[in-house]
C-alpha cells in the first residue's frame, strides 16, 4: 500500500495498475511452476506472497482510479460496482485455493495477466479534471484528444 501510494502521482495510474497485476501474475506463474517440496516449497512459498503483494497494491489502487475515472453523477455506482466485484474475487480466491496443487497459482496468474491487459484500455487520469456530468466529461475528453 504505501510503496504504490508514493509511486501514485509520480507514474500515473495506468502504469501502477498494469504493472502491479502483472507483477502479481508473474510471480504467480512463476509459483505454478515450482514443486512443491524441499527448497522448491519455501520458492513458492515466497512467489506467492509476492503475488499477493502485487495485488494487495492493485487493491490500493482501485477506488482511487474508480472515483477518478467516472463523472460526480454515476461515481458512487461506479465505486459500489467496484467494491462490490472486489468482495466477490475475495469469496471465490478460498474456492480456487481449495483446488490445490499448481491450479490456484496458474488461475490467478491469469487473473491479473488479463486483468493487466484489459488495464491497457483504461484512460491515463493523472493531473487530468474530474468532471460533473457525463456530457462534461465527453466534452473535456475530446478537448484533450484533439489537443494531442
Amino acid at each position: 500500500f504505501t510503496l504504490t501510494a508514493i509511486m501514485l502521482d509520480r507514474f500515473g495510474r495506468k502504469p501502477l495498475t498494469v504493472g502491479t497485476m502483472w507483477f502479481s501474475g508473474f510471480f504467480c506463474l512463476c509459483g505454478s511452476m515450482m514443486s512443491n517440496y524441499g527448497m522448491w516449497k519455501i520458492l513458492r512459498m515466497i512467489c506467492g506472497v509476492l503475488g499477493i503483494f502485487g495485488m494487495a497494491g492493485t487493491y490500493n489502487l482501485l477506488f482511487i482510479y474508480t472515483s477518478e475515472l467516472f463523472p460526480t453523477v454515476v461515481r458512487n455506482a461506479a465505486l459500489g460496482c467496484a467494491t462490490q466485484a472486489s468482495q466477490m474475487g475475495a469469496i471465490l480466491a478460498p474456492f480456487v485455493v481449495v483446488m490445490g496443487g499448481g491450479l490456484p497459482f496458474v488461475v490467478f496468474a491469469v487473473c491479473g495477466f488479463m486483468g493487466g491487459l484489459l488495464g491497457f484500455y483504461l484512460p491515463e487520469t493523472l493531473n487530468r479534471p474530474l468532471y460533473d456530468t457525463m456530457g462534461g466529461m465527453e466534452e473535456g475528453e475530446a478537448i484533450c484528444s484533439s489537443n494531442t
